[in-house]
This record gives structure tokens, sequence and C-alpha cells, in this order.
């Protein structure tokens, strides 16, 4: 007896890439020491490169950080994305300074999304 053919594969395979490199890192936004954390949970490196981190403060206009082409986040690690005034930043060494972020307040409603 033979088995029915398989059927072809037509969704394009850097896509179904892409989706679970986003699926498997989580955005963190801590509120108490403001700053953003991405996290991979998978058991794999994930590749970052040309992805963009956007934020987004109360209504203001969004910023973007957008990766290096090489940059990949190692399994079972994070990096941490802090705004210059941010004392952790000057503290922790893992920390990432971003120039562009923002501080925000208790109460503001930040937003963040790996895309």
């Amino acid at each position: 007896m033979s088995s029915p053919p398989k059927p072809e594969q037509t969704q394009n395979s850097s896509s179904s890439d892409s989706q679970e490199t986003l699926r498997d890192i989580t955005v963190v936004v801590n509120e108490n020491y403001k700053f953003i954390c991405l996290e991979n949970k998978s058991n794999q490196d994930k590749p970052l490169g040309g992805r963009q981190l956007k934020v987004q403060i109360n209504n203001s206009e969004p910023i973007t950080y957008t990766f290096d082409p090489s940059v990949k986040l190692k399994a079972g690690k994070s990096v941490t994305f802090c705004h210059p005034d941010c004392r952790l930043c000057h503290v922790a060494l893992a920390y990432l300074m971003w120039e562009d972020l923002k501080s925000w307040e208790s109460g503001d409603i930040v937003q963040a999304s790996l895309q």
C-alpha cells in the first residue's frame, strides 16, 4: 500500500524562519527600572540582523532600533536596552545604551515590539 503524496510546501522558508524567530523572543518592558529586554526563550541562537525594535511611549512618535545584519541573540540569553539617564546602564556592563530611547514615568503607556 502506498502512502498519499505529501502536499507541497507553499510557505516561503524565510517567512517561516522569520515567524519562528519572533515567537521565541520575548520583549519585556520593565516599568520600575525603565529598560526594555529581549529574551531568547529557545535553545537555539536567533538571528536579529535587520530586525527592528519599535518603542512608543504614550502617544509619542515611535522610535526604532535596527539590528546590525550580523547580530544573533544566543540561546537562553537576553539583551537589555536602557535610556541614557538610566542608572542601571552605568552599573551593568551587559546593558546597551540606546541614545534615542526616552525615559518614562509610572503610569505611562510603553509599547515595544520586535518586527
